[in-house]
């Protein structure tokens, strides 16, 4: 008899919560499945933890299954998506995908532990597609305050996931272009068994402003004071 073969998601950090990003999805059967991992991010601590700066996923689950591990596919490139990669690689020795912008600040982030993550690091151009044994990876360019966000669909035999990464529908961007409406309905045609959404303030309602709304009364703000004006980013923008 043939055993039962399931698809399997299993967030290790990030959900229901901002920051440390870490989800596993598995296919297969219970005596063989072959996992992915989908970013692998830091969250900041805050005064409850003092001495703490950074804090990650635990990966103990997913180093006892590390043969079994067939890639780590990255989203974009905030440090709550990408942050941990170069503290939790070295336990796990697997290819790594990711867009080319992303796939530069990994290659930097390796460059400080002096560790050549080149044989490791594949490069996935924008909209383009891979194969990881039963997933078939679409990446899906999205809008968000970074360069090249990508939402995923994942294909498996049990049916097809969406990802969709951090995204936002921003009629003007100010970074990229709009998200590709049409290709998100199209998947939607294919029937999504599963929806793996991350977006802040999701559950708020209302509109979001556009970012370029934003840019404008940034502009209009500071043009009216004739003192020093000190701005703040966030680290990884």
């Amino acid at each position: 008899m043939k055993k039962k073969e399931e698809l399997i998601f299993c967030p290790l950090g990030g959900s229901g919560e901002i920051g440390a990003n870490m989800n596993l999805y598995a296919y297969g059967p219970e005596d063989n499945q072959k996992w992915i991992i989908v970013d692998m991010g830091v969250t900041f601590a805050d005064d409850s933890l003092p001495g703490i700066d950074l804090i990650y996923p635990d990966p103990g689950f997913i180093l006892d299954k590390k043969d079994d591990l067939l890639g780590i596919v990255l989203t974009h490139a905030h440090e709550d998506h990408i942050g941990a990669v170069a503290h939790i690689w070295p336990k796990l020795k697997c290819k790594i995908y990711s867009t080319p912008f992303t796939a530069a600040l990994i290659t930097e982030k390796f460059k400080e532990k002096k560790i050549d993550i080149s044989k490791f690091l594949k490069v996935v151009q924008l909209n383009g597609k891979i194969n990881l044994g039963p997933f078939e990876i679409d990446f899906i360019t999205l809008t968000h305050s970074i360069l090249e966000p990508n939402g995923l669909s994942i294909k498996t035999p049990a049916g097809l996931v969406l990802h969709t990464g951090d995204w936002k529908i921003d009629p003007n961007p100010l970074i990229g272009g709009e998200i590709d409406k049409e290709k998100i309905k199209k998947i939607g045609s294919q029937g999504v068994i599963a929806m793996i959404c991350d977006s802040t303030n999701v559950f708020s309602e209302g509109r979001a402003g556009s970012e370029a709304d934003v840019r404008e009364s940034l502009l209009q703000i500071i043009e009216s004071k004739n003192k020093k004006i000190i701005v703040t980013s966030f680290a990884s923008n």
